[in-house]
C-alpha cells in the first residue's frame, strides 16, 4: 500500500503538554468537534490562545494562554513554549506527522459487507503523512514576577510538590508479630530442622571416623596374598564385597593383589565371584562354598 505523501511539506511543531493539561483538553475534545480549536472565545472547542511577546533576552517569545473555562486547581493560566533542539539528523532523515485513514468498511458502525452474500475484501488502514516536525517545543509554566523576570507559577509550584510528597508515601507496612501462636510455632518448627541437621551431621561423623578405625594398615603384598588364601580355604568363592570387609583393605590394593591370584567367574553358579587360578588350587584344600 503506497503512503501518502501529498503533505509532507506542511510544518508542524511537536509540543510536549503536561499530563494535568492534556487531561483537560482531552475532556474538552472529547465535547467539542474531534478536537479543532475555535480561535473564538465563545466557542466550545477553545482550548487556548497562542501570543507573542518581544524580549530582549530571547527575541519574540510564544506564549499558550488558557481560556476561563479551562482554568483548573493547579494548572497555570499560562505556559512558555520553549524552543527544544531537534534529535541529528539530514534533511532525508527528519520526525514527521503519521496518521492512518481507517475505510468505511472497517470504520465503527459498519457490518463489513458481512449483511451481503458475498463479504467485501477487507480494507487495511491507510497510511498518510500529514507534515514534517520543524520546531519542538516544551510547555513551561512561567509567569513574569514583580520584577518582570520569568519565573515558574506558583500554581504549578504546589501542583509539582503535592506530585512529589505523594510519591514519597509509603504504600507499604511492614508489621511485626511478636508472642503469637503462629510465630512460637515457626521457630519451633526451625529449631528442630537445625537439631535434625546437626544431628545428622555428628552421625555421619561418627560412622567416618568408625570406618577409619576398621581399616587395618595397609598390608604387603605377601601379606595379603597369604590372608587371601587362607580365606579360599574357607570358601572357594568369593565376593569382591565380602573380601572388602574380611581383609579391610583399600580398594584399589586389594583388587590388583586378588587379580593375580584369582579370577572373577562370568558364567555359572558362582557368576561375578572370584576364584583361584588353577596354579594356587592345590595350595588349599577348602571345602565347596558358594
Amino acid at each position: 500500500m503506497a503512503l501518502d505523501t501529498r503533505n509532507a511539506d506542511c510544518a508542524a511543531w511537536l509540543i510536549k503538554v503536561p499530563y494535568a493539561l492534556a487531561s483537560v483538553w482531552k475532556a474538552a475534545c472529547e465535547q467539542s468537534m474531534a478536537g479543532q480549536v475555535d480561535d473564538s472565545s465563545e466557542g466550545p472547542s477553545f482550548l487556548g490562545r497562542m501570543v507573542t511577546e518581544p524580549t530582549v533576552e530571547d527575541g519574540n517569545v510564544s506564549f499558550l494562554e488558557l481560556p476561563e473555562t479551562m482554568w483548573a486547581e493547579g494548572i497555570p493560566r499560562r505556559f512558555k513554549l520553549q524552543q527544544m533542539p531537534l534529535p541529528p539528523g539530514d534533511a532525508t532523515n527528519k520526525m514527521h506527522v503519521m496518521s492512518y485513514e481507517v475505510p468505511p468498511s472497517t470504520a465503527p458502525g459498519s457490518d463489513g459487507g458481512a449483511s451481503g452474500r458475498r463479504a467485501a475484501p477487507l480494507e487495511l488502514s491507510r497510511p498518510r503523512v500529514d507534515g514534517t516536525i520543524e520546531q519542538r517545543m516544551d510547555m513551561v509554566p512561567m509567569v513574569k514576577d514583580e520584577k518582570g523576570e520569568w519565573t515558574l507559577d506558583s500554581e504549578y509550584l504546589k501542583l509539582v510538590r503535592s506530585r512529589t510528597e505523594q510519591a514519597a508515601e509509603k504504600v507499604r507496612i511492614v508489621g511485626y508479630y511478636e508472642d503469637s501462636v503462629d510465630n512460637d510455632l515457626a521457630n519451633l518448627a526451625q529449631q528442630k530442622r537445625v537439631e535434625r541437621d546437626i544431628s545428622a551431621r555428628r552421625k555421619a561423623t561418627v560412622a567416618a571416623a568408625k570406618a577409619d578405625n576398621m581399616k587395618r594398615p595397609r598390608l604387603e603384598r605377601d601379606e595379603l596374598e597369604d590372608l587371601l588364601f587362607r580365606l579360599f580355604e574357607r570358601n572357594t568363592a568369593w565376593a569382591f564385597k565380602a573380601l572388602i570387609s574380611e581383609t579391610r583393605q583399600p580398594h584399589m590394593h586389594l583388587k590388583a593383589v586378588l587379580e593375580g591370584i584369582a579370577t572373577q567367574q562370568k558364567r555359572g553358579p558362582n557368576k561375578d565371584k572370584y576364584e583361584l587360578k588353577a596354579e594356587y588350587r592345590s595350595k588349599t584344600k577348602a571345602p565347596p562354598g558358594s
